[in-house]
């Protein structure tokens, strides 16, 4: 018999189609109003982002800080913008005050808000114990116990994190058999509120924060980012083949789910998609897109949400 060669890394590329557009090029298309290929809203370039990291009026008063955000506002995510829209409020009565002073203020009724919603979830997650293994029952009484030392303590040594919750609770549940009743702990986890999410979880988390840190997290949800379609940790690749443009906060909301359960919690996904194919192809028009990279885009989502997303790109081909 013989032997199977490996590829070389030069023949596997070698068999790929070329490369649509460099990132230079596909990041440049961030400056034209795209919306995010989930969500449908208008995404902040990057690089306006980085320039408004240099913003000193940023970490001024509130006041100052307003007048740099206030172009940006009919871009902001919900929560963002209801942050946003009491920081303009507040401000007009105390306009000697920066973000960080005037969410302090807010913050006792917020956290008492953030750990109603927490507490109810952390009960549901509780009653799993009933139908755990002995051991993984008491792994999440602990886990339980000295969560909730964290949310009702008014000043814990560290604070409570959603992620390293869910990461410790991955951890206890790692072994269980019943892969129905992990996804359903798991499903019931994630729901714990993020700052993106709730408002009362933003005050909360960004109250720690220093003033231009807080100015900058109410337009990054909204900062356009290269979305992995097939995510890497499944070897997907890292150029224009497999990048579809998407805000910050959908691209990580997706985590490494396939596409079909991200159309589940965003059902608009496939018009939205339509929409950011339509605007692509009048960049195209106007050749700062290019054909290719419409069609491979079509392509791609076509077959990873299981036919969900079927781009009309007639109009392409069209003089």
């Amino acid at each position: 018999m013989e032997k199977k060669l490996k590829k070389t890394k030069e023949e596997t590329q070698n068999d790929l189609p070329p490369i649509p557009l460099t990132r230079k090029e596909l990041k440049n298309l961030f400056n034209y109003h795209i919306p995010c290929l989930c969500c449908g809203r208008e995404m902040l370039p990057p690089d306006t982002y980085m320039n408004l990291m240099d913003s000193k009026e940023l970490g001024g008063t509130a006041c100052e800080a307003i007048k740099v955000l206030e172009p940006y506002e009919h871009i902001m995510h919900p929560v963002e913008k209801q942050v946003f829209n009491m920081l303009k409020s507040m401000s007009s009565k105390y306009p000697d005050k920066n973000f960080q002073e005037l969410l302090e203020m807010k913050k006792d009724i917020h956290e008492l808000a953030l750990v109603k919603i927490q507490s109810s979830i952390f009960n549901k997650v509780s009653f799993y114990r009933r139908i755990l293994p002995k051991k993984m029952a008491r792994q999440l009484r602990k886990l339980m116990i000295s969560t909730n030392d964290i949310i009702f303590d008014p000043e814990p040594h560290k604070p409570f994190s959603r992620r390293i919750f869910i990461h410790k609770l991955k951890n206890i549940i790692r072994n269980l058999n019943n892969k129905k009743v992990k996804e359903e702990i798991i499903k019931i986890a994630r729901r714990l509120p993020r700052s993106s999410d709730e408002v009362c979880a933003f005050v909360v988390k960004n109250t720690r924060k220093k003033p231009a840190v807080i100015a900058l997290n109410l337009i990054h949800s909204s900062v356009g980012t290269f979305e992995h379609l097939t995510p890497k940790c499944m070897k997907g690749l890292s150029n224009s083949l497999n990048f579809a443009l998407e805000c910050s906060y959908c691209n990580n909301s997706r985590h490494h789910y396939p596409i079909p359960i991200q159309i589940e919690e965003n059902p608009d996904m496939p018009k939205n998609a339509q929409l950011q194919a339509d605007k692509l192809i009048s960049l195209c028009k106007k050749d700062i897109c290019n054909k290719e990279y419409i069609e491979n885009l079509r392509e791609v989502l076509y077959w990873l949400s299981d036919r969900y997303i079927n781009l009309d790109i007639s109009h392409l081909y069209l003089t």
